[in-house]
Protein backbone atom coordinates (compact mmCIF):
# COMPACT_ATOMS: atom_id res chain seq x y z
CA UNK A 1 0.00 0.00 0.00
CA UNK A 2 1.32 3.44 -0.86
CA UNK A 3 2.17 5.66 2.07
CA UNK A 4 0.60 8.67 3.79
CA UNK A 5 -3.01 7.66 4.29
CA UNK A 6 -3.28 6.89 0.61
CA UNK A 7 -6.67 5.92 -0.73
CA UNK A 8 -6.37 2.76 -2.83
CA UNK A 9 -9.06 1.72 -5.23
CA UNK A 10 -8.53 -1.89 -6.35
CA UNK A 11 -10.20 -4.34 -8.68
CA UNK A 12 -9.17 -7.94 -7.98
CA UNK A 13 -10.29 -10.90 -10.07
CA UNK A 14 -9.95 -14.25 -8.27
CA UNK A 15 -10.23 -17.64 -9.98
CA UNK A 16 -11.69 -19.94 -7.30
CA UNK A 17 -13.79 -23.11 -7.44
CA UNK A 18 -17.53 -22.77 -6.83
CA UNK A 19 -18.96 -23.47 -3.35
CA UNK A 20 -22.24 -22.52 -1.70
CA UNK A 21 -22.40 -19.09 -0.04
CA UNK A 22 -23.50 -20.65 3.25
CA UNK A 23 -21.27 -23.74 3.04
CA UNK A 24 -19.04 -24.87 5.88
CA UNK A 25 -15.50 -23.48 5.83
CA UNK A 26 -13.30 -25.29 3.31
CA UNK A 27 -9.55 -25.27 2.64
CA UNK A 28 -8.40 -22.64 0.16
CA UNK A 29 -6.79 -23.66 -3.13
CA UNK A 30 -3.35 -22.66 -4.30
CA UNK A 31 -2.36 -19.09 -5.23
CA UNK A 32 -4.94 -17.28 -7.36
CA UNK A 33 -4.30 -15.11 -10.38
CA UNK A 34 -4.82 -11.47 -9.48
CA UNK A 35 -5.12 -8.25 -11.44
CA UNK A 36 -5.15 -5.04 -9.43
CA UNK A 37 -5.70 -1.43 -10.53
CA UNK A 38 -4.47 1.23 -8.09
CA UNK A 39 -4.94 4.99 -7.99
CA UNK A 40 -3.30 7.15 -5.35
CA UNK A 41 -4.74 10.11 -3.46
CA UNK A 42 -3.05 11.90 -0.53
CA UNK A 43 -5.31 13.16 2.27
CA UNK A 44 -4.57 15.92 4.79
CA UNK A 45 -6.53 16.86 7.91
CA UNK A 46 -5.69 20.54 8.55
CA UNK A 47 -6.23 22.42 11.81
CA UNK A 48 -6.19 26.22 11.43
CA UNK A 49 -5.79 28.37 14.57
CA UNK A 50 -5.79 32.14 14.97
CA UNK A 51 -3.26 34.08 17.08
CA UNK A 52 -5.36 33.46 20.20
CA UNK A 53 -5.37 29.69 19.69
CA UNK A 54 -8.97 29.46 18.49
CA UNK A 55 -10.09 27.31 15.56
CA UNK A 56 -10.87 29.29 12.39
CA UNK A 57 -14.16 28.32 10.69
CA UNK A 58 -15.57 29.47 7.36
CA UNK A 59 -12.55 28.90 5.12
CA UNK A 60 -13.11 27.72 1.54
CA UNK A 61 -11.12 25.47 -0.77
CA UNK A 62 -9.72 28.48 -2.63
CA UNK A 63 -8.30 29.83 0.65
CA UNK A 64 -5.82 26.91 0.77
CA UNK A 65 -2.74 26.01 -1.23
CA UNK A 66 -0.91 22.66 -1.09
CA UNK A 67 2.66 22.17 -2.23
CA UNK A 68 4.52 18.87 -2.43
CA UNK A 69 8.30 19.18 -2.62
CA UNK A 70 7.71 22.82 -3.48
CA UNK A 71 5.35 22.11 -6.42
CA UNK A 72 1.69 23.26 -6.28
CA UNK A 73 -0.92 20.51 -6.20
CA UNK A 74 -4.56 20.70 -7.28
CA UNK A 75 -6.98 20.18 -4.39
CA UNK A 76 -9.43 17.50 -5.52
CA UNK A 77 -11.51 17.22 -2.32
CA UNK A 78 -12.39 19.74 0.40
CA UNK A 79 -14.59 19.31 3.49
CA UNK A 80 -14.86 21.43 6.66
CA UNK A 81 -15.45 19.46 9.88
CA UNK A 82 -16.72 21.98 12.40
CA UNK A 83 -19.42 20.41 14.58
CA UNK A 84 -19.84 22.75 17.55
CA UNK A 85 -19.72 19.88 20.02
CA UNK A 86 -19.38 16.17 19.67
CA UNK A 87 -22.79 14.56 19.39
CA UNK A 88 -23.56 11.97 22.05
CA UNK A 89 -23.03 8.42 20.89
CA UNK A 90 -26.28 6.76 19.91
CA UNK A 91 -27.22 3.82 22.12
CA UNK A 92 -26.14 0.55 20.51
CA UNK A 93 -28.82 -1.31 18.60
CA UNK A 94 -30.39 -4.14 20.57
CA UNK A 95 -28.99 -7.50 19.47
CA UNK A 96 -30.66 -10.89 19.78
CA UNK A 97 -29.61 -13.02 22.79
CA UNK A 98 -26.05 -14.38 22.64
CA UNK A 99 -25.29 -12.16 19.64
CA UNK A 100 -22.28 -9.81 19.64
CA UNK A 101 -20.75 -7.37 17.16
CA UNK A 102 -17.44 -5.61 16.53
CA UNK A 103 -19.22 -2.58 15.04
CA UNK A 104 -18.49 0.43 17.31
CA UNK A 105 -21.55 2.27 18.61
CA UNK A 106 -20.28 5.68 17.53
CA UNK A 107 -21.84 8.25 15.19
CA UNK A 108 -20.21 8.66 11.77
CA UNK A 109 -18.12 11.66 10.67
CA UNK A 110 -17.13 12.68 14.18
CA UNK A 111 -13.84 13.01 16.00
CA UNK A 112 -12.64 9.98 17.94
CA UNK A 113 -10.19 10.50 20.81
CA UNK A 114 -7.85 7.85 22.20
CA UNK A 115 -5.58 8.13 25.23
CA UNK A 116 -2.48 5.91 25.47
CA UNK A 117 -0.94 5.58 28.95
CA UNK A 118 2.59 4.46 28.13
CA UNK A 119 4.45 2.98 31.10
CA UNK A 120 6.91 1.20 28.82
CA UNK A 121 8.58 4.47 27.82
CA UNK A 122 8.18 6.21 31.20
CA UNK A 123 10.40 6.07 34.28
CA UNK A 124 8.73 4.80 37.45
CA UNK A 125 8.49 8.15 39.25
CA UNK A 126 7.10 9.92 36.20
CA UNK A 127 4.62 7.10 35.65
CA UNK A 128 3.23 7.33 39.18
CA UNK A 129 2.69 11.07 38.76
CA UNK A 130 1.08 10.61 35.36
CA UNK A 131 -1.23 7.89 36.69
CA UNK A 132 -2.62 10.10 39.44
CA UNK A 133 -3.23 12.98 37.08
CA UNK A 134 -4.77 10.70 34.51
CA UNK A 135 -7.19 9.11 36.94
CA UNK A 136 -8.36 12.54 38.05
CA UNK A 137 -8.96 13.49 34.43
CA UNK A 138 -11.01 10.36 33.77
CA UNK A 139 -13.34 11.30 36.61
CA UNK A 140 -14.02 14.69 34.99
CA UNK A 141 -14.35 13.68 31.33
CA UNK A 142 -16.94 15.75 29.46
CA UNK A 143 -20.05 13.61 28.98
CA UNK A 144 -20.03 13.94 25.18
CA UNK A 145 -16.30 13.34 24.66
CA UNK A 146 -15.87 10.06 22.82
CA UNK A 147 -12.61 8.56 24.12
CA UNK A 148 -11.00 5.16 24.51
CA UNK A 149 -8.16 4.54 26.96
CA UNK A 150 -5.30 2.10 26.35
CA UNK A 151 -2.22 1.12 28.33
CA UNK A 152 1.22 -0.03 27.24
CA UNK A 153 3.60 -1.71 29.69
CA UNK A 154 6.42 -4.23 29.57
CA UNK A 155 3.91 -7.08 29.21
CA UNK A 156 1.41 -5.92 26.59
CA UNK A 157 -0.72 -3.31 24.89
CA UNK A 158 -4.18 -3.42 26.44
CA UNK A 159 -7.53 -1.62 26.35
CA UNK A 160 -8.55 -0.04 29.67
CA UNK A 161 -11.72 1.63 28.49
CA UNK A 162 -13.36 0.92 25.13
CA UNK A 163 -15.12 3.49 22.98
CA UNK A 164 -18.38 1.59 23.45
CA UNK A 165 -18.01 1.15 27.20
CA UNK A 166 -20.44 2.81 29.59
CA UNK A 167 -18.24 4.94 31.80
CA UNK A 168 -20.72 5.69 34.59
CA UNK A 169 -19.52 2.99 37.01
CA UNK A 170 -15.88 3.77 36.26
CA UNK A 171 -16.41 7.49 36.87
CA UNK A 172 -18.29 6.90 40.11
CA UNK A 173 -15.50 4.84 41.68
CA UNK A 174 -12.73 7.17 40.47
CA UNK A 175 -14.64 10.20 41.74
CA UNK A 176 -14.27 8.85 45.29
CA UNK A 177 -10.50 8.78 44.82
CA UNK A 178 -10.46 12.25 43.26
CA UNK A 179 -12.47 13.72 46.14
CA UNK A 180 -9.67 12.81 48.55
CA UNK A 181 -7.09 14.84 46.60
CA UNK A 182 -7.01 18.42 45.48
CA UNK A 183 -7.06 18.74 41.71
CA UNK A 184 -4.35 21.38 41.86
CA UNK A 185 -2.03 19.52 44.19
CA UNK A 186 0.93 17.56 42.85
CA UNK A 187 2.92 15.05 44.90
CA UNK A 188 6.45 16.39 45.32
CA UNK A 189 8.18 13.29 46.67
CA UNK A 190 8.48 9.65 45.76
CA UNK A 191 6.83 8.68 49.06
CA UNK A 192 3.78 10.80 48.32
CA UNK A 193 3.53 9.41 44.81
CA UNK A 194 3.76 5.84 46.09
CA UNK A 195 1.00 6.55 48.61
CA UNK A 196 -1.31 7.82 45.89
CA UNK A 197 -0.36 4.90 43.66
CA UNK A 198 -1.43 2.52 46.44
CA UNK A 199 -4.77 4.33 46.59
CA UNK A 200 -5.11 3.80 42.85
CA UNK A 201 -4.61 0.09 43.37
CA UNK A 202 -7.35 0.17 45.99
CA UNK A 203 -9.51 2.05 43.46
CA UNK A 204 -8.98 -0.80 41.00
CA UNK A 205 -10.00 -3.26 43.73
CA UNK A 206 -13.20 -1.25 44.23
CA UNK A 207 -13.83 -1.36 40.49
CA UNK A 208 -13.48 -5.15 40.51
CA UNK A 209 -15.98 -5.42 43.35
CA UNK A 210 -18.43 -3.15 41.51
CA UNK A 211 -18.01 -5.29 38.38
CA UNK A 212 -18.69 -8.44 40.39
CA UNK A 213 -21.77 -6.98 42.04
CA UNK A 214 -23.23 -5.81 38.71
CA UNK A 215 -22.02 -8.79 36.66
CA UNK A 216 -20.23 -6.33 34.34
CA UNK A 217 -17.46 -8.37 32.70
CA UNK A 218 -16.08 -5.43 30.70
CA UNK A 219 -15.75 -3.27 33.83
CA UNK A 220 -13.93 -6.14 35.53
CA UNK A 221 -11.49 -6.25 32.62
CA UNK A 222 -10.94 -2.50 33.00
CA UNK A 223 -10.09 -3.03 36.67
CA UNK A 224 -7.63 -5.81 35.78
CA UNK A 225 -5.99 -3.60 33.17
CA UNK A 226 -5.68 -0.70 35.60
CA UNK A 227 -4.02 -2.96 38.18
CA UNK A 228 -1.61 -4.32 35.57
CA UNK A 229 -0.67 -0.83 34.46
CA UNK A 230 0.01 0.23 38.06
CA UNK A 231 2.25 -2.76 38.75
CA UNK A 232 4.33 -3.04 35.58
CA UNK A 233 6.67 -0.54 34.00
CA UNK A 234 10.09 -0.53 32.39
CA UNK A 235 13.27 -2.24 33.54
CA UNK A 236 13.05 -5.68 31.92
CA UNK A 237 13.28 -4.97 28.22
CA UNK A 238 16.15 -3.08 26.61
CA UNK A 239 15.85 0.04 24.48
CA UNK A 240 15.70 -2.00 21.27
CA UNK A 241 12.93 -4.21 22.64
CA UNK A 242 10.97 -1.22 23.95
CA UNK A 243 11.15 0.46 20.53
CA UNK A 244 9.94 -2.67 18.71
CA UNK A 245 7.10 -3.24 21.21
CA UNK A 246 6.00 0.39 20.95
CA UNK A 247 5.88 0.36 17.15
CA UNK A 248 3.84 -2.87 17.19
CA UNK A 249 1.40 -1.33 19.67
CA UNK A 250 0.94 1.75 17.47
CA UNK A 251 0.25 -0.47 14.45
CA UNK A 252 -2.34 -2.44 16.44
CA UNK A 253 -3.97 0.81 17.53
CA UNK A 254 -4.07 2.00 13.91
CA UNK A 255 -5.91 -1.19 12.90
CA UNK A 256 -8.37 -0.68 15.76
CA UNK A 257 -9.14 2.88 14.65
CA UNK A 258 -9.12 2.29 10.89
CA UNK A 259 -12.70 1.01 10.89
CA UNK A 260 -14.04 4.20 12.49
CA UNK A 261 -14.84 7.10 10.12
CA UNK A 262 -13.54 10.61 10.67
CA UNK A 263 -10.48 12.05 12.35
CA UNK A 264 -8.78 10.28 15.27
CA UNK A 265 -6.68 12.07 17.88
CA UNK A 266 -4.15 9.99 19.82
CA UNK A 267 -3.15 11.55 23.16
CA UNK A 268 0.09 9.71 23.93
CA UNK A 269 1.18 10.17 27.54
CA UNK A 270 4.79 9.04 28.11
CA UNK A 271 8.14 10.08 29.55
CA UNK A 272 9.90 9.68 26.19
CA UNK A 273 8.85 9.11 22.61
CA UNK A 274 10.96 6.67 20.53
CA UNK A 275 12.35 8.41 17.47
CA UNK A 276 16.07 7.60 17.37
CA UNK A 277 17.02 5.17 14.62
CA UNK A 278 20.21 3.24 15.30
CA UNK A 279 19.64 0.87 12.39
CA UNK A 280 17.80 0.67 9.10
CA UNK A 281 15.44 -1.84 10.70
CA UNK A 282 14.53 0.72 13.39
CA UNK A 283 13.84 3.35 10.75
CA UNK A 284 11.68 0.90 8.79
CA UNK A 285 9.66 0.04 11.93
CA UNK A 286 9.05 3.72 12.57
CA UNK A 287 7.97 4.32 8.98
CA UNK A 288 5.58 1.38 9.07
CA UNK A 289 3.96 2.46 12.35
CA UNK A 290 3.69 6.10 11.30
CA UNK A 291 2.25 5.18 7.92
CA UNK A 292 -0.36 2.89 9.50
CA UNK A 293 -1.43 5.73 11.80
CA UNK A 294 -1.71 8.26 8.98
CA UNK A 295 -3.57 5.81 6.71
CA UNK A 296 -6.08 5.36 9.56
CA UNK A 297 -6.45 9.15 9.91
CA UNK A 298 -4.69 9.36 13.30
CA UNK A 299 -2.98 12.55 14.48
CA UNK A 300 -0.59 12.13 17.43
CA UNK A 301 -0.62 14.51 20.40
CA UNK A 302 2.45 13.63 22.53
CA UNK A 303 2.05 14.72 26.16
CA UNK A 304 5.27 14.70 28.14
CA UNK A 305 4.90 12.96 31.52
CA UNK A 306 8.04 14.59 32.91
CA UNK A 307 6.14 17.28 34.76
CA UNK A 308 7.72 16.39 38.11
CA UNK A 309 11.39 15.68 38.68
CA UNK A 310 11.50 14.17 42.17
CA UNK A 311 15.18 13.32 41.91
CA UNK A 312 16.06 17.01 42.15
CA UNK A 313 13.73 17.57 45.07
CA UNK A 314 10.97 19.61 43.52
CA UNK A 315 8.69 20.47 40.68
CA UNK A 316 10.35 21.70 37.50
CA UNK A 317 8.96 22.51 34.10
CA UNK A 318 10.33 20.00 31.65
CA UNK A 319 10.59 22.67 28.97
CA UNK A 320 13.21 24.55 31.00
CA UNK A 321 15.43 21.51 31.60
CA UNK A 322 15.26 19.59 28.34
CA UNK A 323 14.11 21.89 25.57
CA UNK A 324 17.23 21.15 23.54
CA UNK A 325 17.32 17.42 24.28
CA UNK A 326 16.74 14.61 21.80
CA UNK A 327 13.67 13.63 23.80
CA UNK A 328 12.10 17.06 23.31
CA UNK A 329 12.88 16.91 19.61
CA UNK A 330 11.36 13.43 19.30
CA UNK A 331 8.16 14.66 20.96
CA UNK A 332 7.86 17.48 18.45
CA UNK A 333 8.67 15.16 15.54
CA UNK A 334 5.84 12.75 16.34
CA UNK A 335 3.36 15.65 16.38
CA UNK A 336 4.73 17.25 13.22
CA UNK A 337 4.88 13.96 11.31
CA UNK A 338 1.21 13.19 11.97
CA UNK A 339 -0.49 16.60 12.15
CA UNK A 340 -0.93 16.81 15.93
CA UNK A 341 0.57 19.08 18.58
CA UNK A 342 3.10 18.36 21.35
CA UNK A 343 2.64 19.40 24.99
CA UNK A 344 5.45 19.85 27.56
CA UNK A 345 3.81 21.71 30.44
CA UNK A 346 3.06 20.67 34.03
CA UNK A 347 -0.68 20.02 33.92
CA UNK A 348 -1.54 16.75 32.21
CA UNK A 349 -5.27 17.15 32.79
CA UNK A 350 -5.33 20.57 31.15
CA UNK A 351 -3.08 19.41 28.32
CA UNK A 352 -5.35 16.52 27.38
CA UNK A 353 -8.35 18.84 27.43
CA UNK A 354 -6.47 21.31 25.22
CA UNK A 355 -5.44 18.54 22.83
CA UNK A 356 -9.04 17.30 22.58
CA UNK A 357 -10.18 20.82 21.74
CA UNK A 358 -7.34 21.34 19.24
CA UNK A 359 -8.19 18.23 17.22
CA UNK A 360 -11.98 18.66 17.22
CA UNK A 361 -12.35 21.17 14.35
CA UNK A 362 -10.45 20.78 11.10
CA UNK A 363 -10.54 20.79 7.30
CA UNK A 364 -10.02 17.70 5.14
CA UNK A 365 -8.14 18.27 1.86
CA UNK A 366 -7.08 15.72 -0.75
CA UNK A 367 -4.90 15.86 -3.86
CA UNK A 368 -3.42 13.53 -6.49
CA UNK A 369 0.38 14.00 -6.44
CA UNK A 370 1.74 15.10 -9.82
CA UNK A 371 4.92 13.09 -9.22
CA UNK A 372 3.94 9.45 -9.78
CA UNK A 373 7.37 7.89 -9.18
CA UNK A 374 7.84 5.68 -6.10
CA UNK A 375 11.52 5.54 -5.14
CA UNK A 376 11.44 5.57 -1.33
CA UNK A 377 11.89 9.33 -1.01
CA UNK A 378 10.47 11.48 1.76
CA UNK A 379 8.03 13.96 0.26
CA UNK A 380 7.66 17.32 1.99
CA UNK A 381 4.16 18.77 2.17
CA UNK A 382 3.29 22.41 2.81
CA UNK A 383 -0.26 23.64 3.40
CA UNK A 384 -0.84 27.40 3.30
CA UNK A 385 -3.80 29.63 4.07
CA UNK A 386 -3.46 32.37 1.49
CA UNK A 387 -4.72 35.21 3.69
CA UNK A 388 -4.81 35.88 7.42
CA UNK A 389 -2.40 35.44 10.33
CA UNK A 390 -2.98 31.78 11.13
CA UNK A 391 -1.03 28.81 12.45
CA UNK A 392 -1.63 25.62 10.48
CA UNK A 393 -1.20 22.04 11.78
CA UNK A 394 -0.99 19.14 9.32
CA UNK A 395 1.22 16.20 8.34
CA UNK A 396 4.33 17.76 6.88
CA UNK A 397 5.84 14.76 5.11
CA UNK A 398 5.32 11.19 4.00
CA UNK A 399 7.45 8.40 2.55
CA UNK A 400 7.05 6.78 -0.82
CA UNK A 401 7.54 3.10 -1.27
CA UNK A 402 10.97 2.15 -2.56
CA UNK A 403 11.22 0.35 -5.89
CA UNK A 404 12.11 -2.79 -3.94
CA UNK A 405 9.06 -2.38 -1.69
CA UNK A 406 6.81 -1.79 -4.70
CA UNK A 407 8.13 -4.88 -6.47
CA UNK A 408 7.82 -6.96 -3.32
CA UNK A 409 4.27 -5.75 -2.73
CA UNK A 410 3.33 -6.60 -6.30
CA UNK A 411 4.92 -10.06 -6.18
CA UNK A 412 3.93 -11.18 -2.68
CA UNK A 413 0.63 -11.31 -0.81
CA UNK A 414 -0.05 -8.54 1.69
CA UNK A 415 1.37 -8.88 5.19
CA UNK A 416 -1.10 -10.70 7.42
CA UNK A 417 -1.76 -8.49 10.46
CA UNK A 418 -4.30 -10.85 12.03
CA UNK A 419 -1.97 -12.79 14.33
CA UNK A 420 -0.72 -9.63 16.06
CA UNK A 421 -4.33 -8.58 16.75
CA UNK A 422 -5.48 -11.94 18.15
CA UNK A 423 -3.82 -11.65 21.58
CA UNK A 424 -5.95 -11.80 24.72
CA UNK A 425 -7.31 -8.36 25.54
CA UNK A 426 -6.43 -6.74 22.22
CA UNK A 427 -9.03 -4.17 21.11
CA UNK A 428 -11.74 -5.15 18.66
CA UNK A 429 -11.13 -4.09 15.05
CA UNK A 430 -14.02 -3.24 12.72
CA UNK A 431 -12.37 -2.84 9.30
CA UNK A 432 -14.44 -5.95 8.45
CA UNK A 433 -17.71 -5.56 10.41
CA UNK A 434 -19.45 -8.70 11.59
CA UNK A 435 -21.74 -10.29 14.18
CA UNK A 436 -21.27 -13.48 16.15
CA UNK A 437 -24.03 -15.80 17.33
CA UNK A 438 -22.56 -18.00 20.09
CA UNK A 439 -24.36 -20.92 21.71
CA UNK A 440 -23.55 -24.42 22.97
CA UNK A 441 -23.86 -26.94 20.15
CA UNK A 442 -26.97 -29.07 20.09
CA UNK A 443 -24.82 -32.19 20.43
CA UNK A 444 -22.08 -32.13 23.03
CA UNK A 445 -18.94 -34.32 22.59
CA UNK A 446 -18.74 -37.56 24.52
CA UNK A 447 -15.64 -38.36 26.58
CA UNK A 448 -12.75 -39.59 24.44
CA UNK A 449 -14.13 -38.26 21.14
CA UNK A 450 -12.09 -35.90 18.91
CA UNK A 451 -12.05 -32.28 19.98
CA UNK A 452 -13.32 -29.31 18.00
CA UNK A 453 -10.22 -27.19 17.67
CA UNK A 454 -6.55 -27.77 17.00
CA UNK A 455 -5.32 -28.32 20.59
CA UNK A 456 -5.21 -32.12 20.74
CA UNK A 457 -4.01 -31.95 24.38
CA UNK A 458 -7.16 -30.21 25.59
CA UNK A 459 -8.89 -32.40 28.17
CA UNK A 460 -11.27 -32.39 31.10
CA UNK A 461 -14.83 -31.16 31.10
CA UNK A 462 -15.56 -29.19 27.94
CA UNK A 463 -18.42 -27.36 26.26
CA UNK A 464 -18.65 -27.32 22.48
CA UNK A 465 -19.79 -23.95 21.11
CA UNK A 466 -21.25 -23.21 17.72
CA UNK A 467 -19.88 -19.89 16.44
CA UNK A 468 -21.99 -18.35 13.69
CA UNK A 469 -20.36 -15.52 11.71
CA UNK A 470 -22.41 -12.94 9.86
CA UNK A 471 -20.19 -10.55 7.87
CA UNK A 472 -21.49 -7.31 6.41
CA UNK A 473 -21.18 -7.69 2.65
CA UNK A 474 -20.38 -3.97 2.35
CA UNK A 475 -17.14 -4.49 4.27
CA UNK A 476 -15.74 -7.12 1.90
CA UNK A 477 -15.39 -5.25 -1.44
CA UNK A 478 -17.23 -8.04 -3.24
CA UNK A 479 -16.87 -6.99 -6.86
CA UNK A 480 -18.44 -9.21 -9.53
CA UNK A 481 -16.45 -11.20 -12.05
CA UNK A 482 -17.49 -11.00 -15.74
CA UNK A 483 -19.91 -13.86 -15.10
CA UNK A 484 -21.54 -11.89 -12.26
CA UNK A 485 -20.23 -14.19 -9.53
CA UNK A 486 -18.60 -12.51 -6.51
CA UNK A 487 -15.67 -14.39 -4.99
CA UNK A 488 -13.59 -13.78 -1.89
CA UNK A 489 -10.97 -15.75 0.05
CA UNK A 490 -10.82 -15.11 3.80
CA UNK A 491 -8.72 -16.34 6.69
CA UNK A 492 -10.70 -16.98 9.88
CA UNK A 493 -9.16 -17.61 13.33
CA UNK A 494 -10.60 -18.50 16.73
CA UNK A 495 -8.61 -18.66 19.99
CA UNK A 496 -9.95 -19.57 23.44
CA UNK A 497 -7.97 -17.88 26.23
CA UNK A 498 -7.81 -18.20 29.99
CA UNK A 499 -8.07 -15.09 32.16
CA UNK A 500 -4.25 -14.95 32.35
CA UNK A 501 -3.97 -14.96 28.53
CA UNK A 502 -2.95 -18.62 28.12
CA UNK A 503 -4.22 -20.10 24.80
CA UNK A 504 -6.44 -23.08 25.62
CA UNK A 505 -7.75 -24.01 22.17
CA UNK A 506 -7.62 -22.58 18.66
CA UNK A 507 -8.80 -23.02 15.10
CA UNK A 508 -7.59 -21.41 11.86
CA UNK A 509 -8.99 -21.98 8.36
CA UNK A 510 -9.13 -20.38 4.95
CA UNK A 511 -12.61 -20.18 3.46
CA UNK A 512 -13.80 -19.30 -0.03
CA UNK A 513 -16.96 -17.28 -0.56
CA UNK A 514 -18.72 -17.68 -3.90
CA UNK A 515 -21.86 -15.58 -4.28
CA UNK A 516 -23.95 -16.14 -7.38
CA UNK A 517 -25.94 -13.25 -8.89
CA UNK A 518 -29.22 -14.64 -7.58
CA UNK A 519 -27.75 -14.79 -4.04
CA UNK A 520 -26.40 -11.24 -3.97
CA UNK A 521 -29.58 -9.48 -2.83
CA UNK A 522 -29.85 -11.81 0.16
CA UNK A 523 -26.15 -11.46 1.02
CA UNK A 524 -26.38 -7.66 0.82
CA UNK A 525 -29.36 -7.55 3.16
CA UNK A 526 -28.55 -10.34 5.63
CA UNK A 527 -24.76 -10.60 5.45
CA UNK A 528 -22.40 -13.42 4.51
CA UNK A 529 -22.77 -16.34 6.93
CA UNK A 530 -20.69 -19.36 7.93
CA UNK A 531 -20.02 -21.18 11.19
CA UNK A 532 -17.35 -22.97 13.23
CA UNK A 533 -17.37 -25.20 16.28
CA UNK A 534 -14.79 -25.09 19.06
CA UNK A 535 -14.44 -26.72 22.50
CA UNK A 536 -13.74 -24.66 25.63
CA UNK A 537 -13.29 -25.55 29.30
CA UNK A 538 -15.53 -24.03 32.00
CA UNK A 539 -14.56 -20.97 34.02
CA UNK A 540 -13.44 -17.46 33.17
CA UNK A 541 -12.45 -18.03 29.52
CA UNK A 542 -12.56 -15.76 26.48
CA UNK A 543 -13.19 -16.40 22.79
CA UNK A 544 -11.18 -14.18 20.43
CA UNK A 545 -12.26 -14.30 16.77
CA UNK A 546 -10.70 -12.73 13.69
CA UNK A 547 -11.27 -12.41 9.93
CA UNK A 548 -8.61 -11.30 7.41
CA UNK A 549 -9.09 -10.35 3.75
CA UNK A 550 -5.69 -10.52 2.05
CA UNK A 551 -6.94 -8.82 -1.14
CA UNK A 552 -7.69 -5.60 0.77
CA UNK A 553 -5.50 -6.12 3.90
CA UNK A 554 -8.62 -5.47 6.00
CA UNK A 555 -9.12 -7.11 9.38
CA UNK A 556 -12.04 -7.66 11.73
CA UNK A 557 -11.68 -9.01 15.28
CA UNK A 558 -13.97 -9.50 18.27
CA UNK A 559 -13.34 -10.89 21.76
CA UNK A 560 -16.20 -12.22 23.89
CA UNK A 561 -16.16 -13.60 27.45
CA UNK A 562 -17.88 -16.96 27.16
CA UNK A 563 -19.35 -16.34 30.60
CA UNK A 564 -21.58 -13.73 28.92
CA UNK A 565 -23.12 -16.51 26.82
CA UNK A 566 -23.67 -18.70 29.88
CA UNK A 567 -25.28 -15.85 31.84
CA UNK A 568 -27.61 -15.01 28.93
CA UNK A 569 -28.83 -18.60 28.76
CA UNK A 570 -29.35 -18.95 32.48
Amino acid sequence: MSRFRLLLFGLTLLALPTHSLFAQAVPAPGPSAQFTLNARTAVEDVVVMDKNGRAVPGLRKEDFQILENGKPQAITFFEPNFAATAAPSAPPALLPPDTFTNVPAVPPNNVTNVLLLDALNTRTTERMYAQVRMVKYLAALPPNLRIGVFTLDKEKFHMLWGLNQDSSALRAVIAKFTARHSRSSSPSSAAQQQAEQQELIETADALKQTAKNTNDTRLGESADTLQRFLKYGTGVMDEYGNFFTTMNALEALAHYLAGIPGRKNLFWLAGSFPHQFKSQAGFDWYREARDKLTEAGVSVYPIDANGVDVDTGGVQNITSISASSARFEATENWAEDTGGKAYHENDIQQEIAAAADHGSRYYTLAYDPTDRKEEGRERKVEVKVLSGDYKVFYRKSYFEQTQKESAKAAAAPAKNPLIALMGRGMPDVSEIPYRLKIAPSATQPAAGTPRAGENAQLGGKLTRYRIGFQLQASGLSLLPDPDGVRRKSLEVMLVVYSQDAKPLNWESRNINLVIKPEQWARASAEGVSFHFEIDAPPGDVYLHTGVYDSSSSKVGTLEIPLSAVTVAQE
